[in-house]
């Protein structure tokens, strides 16, 4: 079936083969176009129109969705709080606008007192990373406390020596940075904890720019060690932590700016 124009001032045919006025057919893919173009003429115009137009009101599931999204957005963590407690060189790793996360750095908490680790959970931390891998009751008293404990064990860097680690542990360590809501420290808050951030910043593709380190001349060996490490890592390895080809490939270019040679894999 044709369909025609109307026109007031010219009849209509529908005999011959003369198309010169037919706009459209009635045929099944004809039709078919038209709906889809009527379905998603307004979406295109402005977005959201079916909903806030077509629609009377939200549909309560969407009306969850917003209410749920503003109820649970992330909170910061309290730094007042932060600020109090008797911690040595206790800073958040933020390094500008484009990387915030709610992740602080400072000394062990393994001889704090009860009220501190009180405080630590008012403020909002719920994840605590060891990097001297004190263990056994150290361990059990952060859990006891009502936090994750994660073990990240790195060998002393005192003298000259190259810091050691476990890959697997590494990979964990990594993996807990990408949640937030973290304090990691070593002994002082100052070498271990440099060494540690400096290899979140290599590794962590959710790391924006570089947090800063208070201490680089003591972790000069990190990027040969890193590279030493990105060696043993498997695909399964790299996806684990988020790796995609193209963040594999800024890891390789930063490493070989940091090493002063070039890297051809």
């Amino acid at each position: 079936m044709k369909i025609l124009p109307v026109n007031l001032y010219k009849l209509p045919h529908f005999k011959g083969n003369n198309d010169e006025d037919i706009i459209a057919y009635d045929d099944a893919e004809s039709k078919a176009r038209r709906e889809y173009i009527r379905n998603h003429i307004e979406d295109e115009k402005m977005p959201y129109y079916s909903i806030y137009v077509k629609e009377p009101r939200l549909e309560e599931y969407e009306l969850n969705k917003m209410l749920t999204f503003f109820v649970n957005r992330p909170k910061k963590i309290d730094g007042d709080i932060m600020s109090e407690l008797p911690l040595s060189n206790l800073h958040n790793i933020s390094n500008s606008s484009r990387y915030k996360p709610n992740i602080w750095r400072g000394s062990t908490l393994y001889e704090a007192p009860d009220w501190v680790l009180e405080k630590l959970k008012e403020a909002g931390i719920k994840t605590i990373i060891d990097l001297e891998g004190f263990e056994k009751h150290y361990k059990k008293r952060i859990q006891d406390a009502g936090f994750e404990y994660v073990g990240f064990s790195i060998s002393s860097m005192k003298y000259g020596n190259v810091p050691e680690f476990k890959k697997e542990e590494l990979l964990k360590f990594i993996k807990t940075m990408q949640k937030e809501y973290i304090y990691m420290g070593c002994e002082c808050g100052t070498y271990k904890t440099d060494a540690a951030i400096r290899l979140n910043n290599l590794f962590n593709p959710k790391v924006k720019g570089y947090c800063k380190i208070y201490s680089p001349e003591m972790i000069e060996y990190i990027p040969q060690v890193a590279d030493e490490i990105y060696l043993t890592m498997t695909p399964d390895d790299k996806k684990s932590i988020g790796w995609t080809p193209e963040f594999e490939d800024q890891f390789n270019e930063k490493i070989a700016s940091m090493l002063g040679w070039d890297k051809n894999y």
